[in-house]
């Protein structure tokens, strides 16, 4: 009796094994998407590549994360599998905070410096950026000194000017002027620069965190 349980046992796991692993009853069926609004649906499923009709657990939600990453919109995303048949894909889309002129138009980028989109009129609020859009390095400087400022400091930033990765310069609201020079340092030139506005002045320098000026 003891060895017909132990056979029935077995049975039952590996049908349960195969069901789960092998067997269509639990396979993909659907995929659905959430939290876009620059990108389209289809256009997540395309660089998502769920495979249709496979089992769930043989999906690799991971994988699938990896490929919808790489759309230059995305800022993070989750994949999940909501049983018995729906992988379900949330996306968080990247939010403009700087804005590149570049062929008649403007290149929008996250506060970090990625660019993500392409637009004729760039939406209000954003911070200019005067730089060279093709190259990608000094975006990316850009995207490090914006993201560095304290969020009272952003706020006061209407333009940000690199013509060279040792020549940036952010112009404030105020009118004032702020040289920053190259990304080096830049969380302590943030500090330095946090403690230096209250002072008051048109021109504050930077470049020297150990030596700042103002006037």
């Amino acid at each position: 009796m003891r060895w017909l349980v132990a056979g029935l046992v077995v049975v039952v796991l590996a049908t349960a094994g195969w069901v789960v692993g092998f067997s269509p009853v639990l396979a993909a069926q659907a995929v659905s998407v959430s939290g876009t609004d620059l990108l389209t649906r289809n256009e997540v499923l395309a660089a998502a590549a769920v495979p249709v009709g496979t089992p769930m657990v043989q999906i690799d939600t991971g994988a699938v994360a990896d490929r919808v990453a790489g759309l230059p919109p995305v800022a993070g995303v989750t994949v999940t599998r909501s049983w018995p048949g729906t992988i379900r894909i949330a996306v968080a889309e990247r939010t403009a905070r700087l804005a590149i002129p570049a062929g008649g138009g403007y290149l929008l980028a996250d506060g970090t410096g990625v660019v993500f989109e392409a637009v004729k009129v760039a939406p209000s609020g954003l911070v200019v950026v005067n730089a060279d859009p093709s190259d990608q390095q000094v975006l990316v400087d850009v995207g490090t000194v914006f993201s560095a400022l304290s969020p009272r400091t952003q706020a006061k930033v209407s333009r940000l000017a690199a013509p060279s990765r040792d020549g940036i310069e952010l112009r404030l609201k105020d009118g004032s002027r702020v040289i920053w020079g190259s990304v080096e340092d830049s969380a302590l030139k943030a500090e330095v620069l946090d403690a230096l506005l209250p002072l008051g002045g048109t021109e504050f320098n930077v470049s020297a965190p150990a030596f700042p000026t103002r006037r």
